[in-house]
């Protein structure tokens, strides 16, 4: 009994994924249920076998659960038959940073380097499993400074993403108050910390015809062209410090007081709304751009230079991808902005991550 239980734990898990026989299979009737979980064949439209209530009000969860959140119109969007995924994906992504800083209005422009990770990723039936290196920091034997992890779980109507971002790598200083006002300049500072975490959720309107993770997942086919609004929470930390300290005494002659350490720790608690747009100018294409502001509060932490308090918190996020399915392949671009800006009577500081992605997939 306890190995059944275990087993219809996990297929109940399983069946919220997609997971079981599918509702064209033939229900043969007197089938013993004992036998059926036993050896892993469950049907969760079965609805002559003699299952135990629990397991029937299960099934029809998943049923409710399955038609809620995973139908599409069919002829806008449309599943693989493949059950396997292997793809090779190269990430590129970067920080910039830029605004003004005290009652002088210092003006201030940084920016990251690229960071570049290269992995492989299967997955089946919609769990999966990946692992990326960072190239540069491997070639090069030094201690890695950079770090990201990411997740996201889709469905037709509601989207959940998530992300922590640490960056403590060297970023070139174009514009420090006088310092780059004439010509571009670049001076190389390592002062520079940020940490970030928050997550997204997302519900799209247009749910039956408009599939986002057919852009960003290629995990479905969009047929044909679709938009929808999309509305949703975002919740975020962000934490950047700044050590002017470090720079050598001809770069601290640009400050224009005696502040050498500058921090902006805050969280923010927003709604967002916003529009995606996925364009299939052939069956094989898929082109998508998606932009969506969020605004809301924003709490300051006593260690920011600011100290404890409210503000506006204004916020962006914009998409755009690039998909080509051809048979069993595909090929994706995507390109993803988040920006933060900061804006107080003293300060204004928008900071920003770009990342770029490549990926080739095989479907089996």
């Amino acid at each position: 009994m306890k190995r059944l239980l275990i087993i219809w734990l996990t297929w109940m898990t399983f069946g919220l994924l997609g997971w079981g026989q599918e509702s064209t299979d033939t229900v043969v009737a007197g089938k013993n249920w004992k036998e059926e979980f036993r050896h892993l064949r469950i049907n969760y439209n079965d609805t002559v076998t003699q299952y135990p209530k629990f397991v029937k009000t299960t099934f029809k969860a998943i049923r409710w659960v399955k038609k809620a959140l995973y139908t599409y119109d069919t002829t806008y969007v449309e599943g693989f038959d493949n059950k396997w995924r292997f793809t090779l994906k190269c990430n590129n992504w970067f920080d910039a940073y830029s605004g003004h800083l005290t009652e002088y209005k210092m003006p201030i422009v940084m920016s990251s380097y690229v960071t570049t990770k290269f992995g492989a990723h299967i997955s089946y039936k919609g769990i999966g499993l990946g692992y990326m290196l960072n190239l540069k920091d491997v070639f090069t034997g030094r201690r890695i400074k950079n770090k990201r992890w990411d997740g996201s779980i889709n469905t037709s109507r509601i989207a959940v993403e998530w992300y922590y971002t640490q960056d403590r790598s060297n970023v070139d200083v174009h514009r420090l108050g006088e310092f780059g006002k004439k010509r571009w300049s670049s001076y190389e500072f390592d002062g520079l910390e940020r940490k970030a975490y928050g997550a997204y959720v997302y519900y799209f309107f247009n749910h039956p015809h408009y599939c986002q993770s057919a852009a960003y997942g290629i995990s479905r086919l969009q047929k044909r062209s679709a938009g929808s609004f999309i509305l949703g929470l975002h919740a975020n930390h962000q934490d950047i410090n700044m050590s002017f300290g470090m720079m050598d005494q001809e770069m601290q002659a640009y400050l224009p007081d005696s502040i050498l350490q500058y921090r902006f720790t805050y969280r923010d608690y927003c709604a967002l709304i916003g529009y995606g747009f996925s364009w299939v100018p052939h069956r094989r294409w898929l082109v998508n751009v998606t932009a969506i502001p969020s605004i809301g509060l924003r709490h300051s932490d006593r260690t920011s230079i600011e100290g404890a308090r409210w503000m506006l918190s204004t916020n962006i996020r914009f998409k755009i991808a690039l998909v080509l399915n051809r048979k069993s392949w595909s090929y994706g671009f995507n390109f993803v902005s988040d920006g933060h800006w900061y804006r107080s009577s003293r300060n204004s500081f928008f900071s920003s991550s770009q990342d770029f992605n490549f990926s080739v997939g095989f479907r089996l």
